[in-house]
């Protein structure tokens, strides 16, 4: 308020040691002088109460020498007093700046929201003249509407009524026309019975007559029947004999080759039995064989000849052994006697395939191969001999 600011500046000028705290709040007042007008502070006023306590000093120090005591005291509370009030008049600015702001941010709030206002009521106004002129064509179109709808119905009575003329017309025509249709069908069903029974009377005379076509054709068909099968027959039984003649060659041509056959076997068999007996001729050719012929038909088996054979001596055995030895070599002249003489081919591969297979052997290793081909060469030699 104005009296606590008069009795700050009054108690700062008494003091001696405070012209700091003198200019700070100066400072600070000249900084909230815009907030002291608003809250009613009258400047002019503390200027003229400072004035006068510089005018003071001189009181002051005389007052500061008697009473010493009491303004150490009485500094302190002036020091916590100043802090409250420098403390408080910030709180009041403070809030003074908010309200200010405040109200401001309000007017300016409350302006916005006006013009807003104006511009939704211009906006509904403007939207309501348009649904206005939209009701208004509406109902122009649905006038428009109604009288073509009017006009639709008024031209659609009267197909109606030219499309039932038409109808009782086409009606009367149709009716004309199931009556001269019917009479015609009556016409019609009789020129058809009639053709019908036309038709039953020359079908049958055309079945009398294919009958008796298929009785003459069935008769000569079966003449000619009987004819080719009598033909046929003969000619069967001409074929038959004919087959049983060749038959009859074949079996008496198989019949003699199975006795050729047979006979072929029967001389080779011939021939190696009078070779066998040849061979046998010669007697045996080991003494075990010799000294079993000799003792045939002694009451021995084969058991006891061998023991007995086994425990002959050294001497009977040389005498057993020489005679198997003379018979060997009679049995060999058999058989050189009995073998063909060799054919040229053989002589010559007798002659030429050692030094061919030696050859071949220089070529590969593989005796096979090399067999193969020493005969191929001789074979060739021999072509080339001849």
């Amino acid at each position: 308020s104005k009296a606590t600011v008069s009795v700050l500046y009054c108690f700062l000028h008494h003091t001696t040691k405070m012209n700091s705290l003198r200019v700070a709040t100066r400072t600070t007042l000249r900084a909230f002088a815009p907030l002291a007008r608003v809250t009613g502070l009258d400047l002019m006023q503390v200027r003229t109460k400072v004035t006068a306590a510089k005018k003071g000093k001189a009181a002051k120090k005389a007052v500061k020498k008697v009473a010493a005591p009491k303004k150490a005291v009485k500094k302190v509370a002036a020091k916590k007093t100043v802090k409250k009030a420098v403390k408080k008049v910030a709180v009041k600015a403070k809030a003074a700046k908010k309200a200010v702001a405040k109200k401001a941010a309000v007017a300016t709030k409350k302006a916005a929201v006006a013009n807003k206002r104006v511009a939704v009521a211009k906006k509904v106004a403007a939207k309501k003249d348009k649904i206005a002129a939209k009701k208004a064509a509406v109902a122009a179109k649905k006038a428009k509407a109604a009288a073509i709808r009017q006009r639709a119905a008024e031209r659609a009575r009267a197909k109606k009524a030219a499309a039932a003329k038409k109808r009782a017309a086409l009606k009367a025509k149709a009716a004309k026309a199931k009556e001269a249709a019917a009479k015609k069908k009556a016409v019609a069903a009789k020129r058809k019975e009639a053709a019908k029974v036309k038709a039953l009377k020359v079908k049958k005379i055309a079945a009398k007559k294919r009958a008796a076509a298929a009785k003459k054709n069935a008769a000569l068909k079966a003449k000619a029947a009987k004819a080719r099968l009598a033909k046929k027959n003969a000619a069967l039984k001409l074929k038959l004999k004919a087959a049983k003649a060749k038959l009859a060659k074949k079996m008496a041509a198989a019949k003699a080759k199975v006795q050729a056959a047979k006979a072929k076997v029967a001389a080779k068999k011939a021939d190696v039995k009078v070779k066998k007996d040849k061979i046998k001729s010669s007697g045996p050719v080991t003494a075990q064989t010799l000294f079993m012929q000799q003792n045939k038909g002694k009451g021995m088996g084969l058991k006891q000849m061998h023991e007995k054979f086994n425990a002959l001596g050294a001497a009977e055995k040389k005498a057993l052994v020489d005679q198997a030895k003379k018979n060997l070599a009679k049995r060999n002249e058999i058989k050189q006697s009995m073998k063909k003489p060799a054919s040229k081919y053989a002589l010559f591969v007798k002659k030429n395939f050692p030094a061919a297979y030696q050859s071949a052997l220089k070529q590969t290793k593989d005796k096979k191969e090399a067999f193969k081909l020493a005969t191929k060469s001789v074979s060739t030699q021999y072509k080339q001999s001849q």
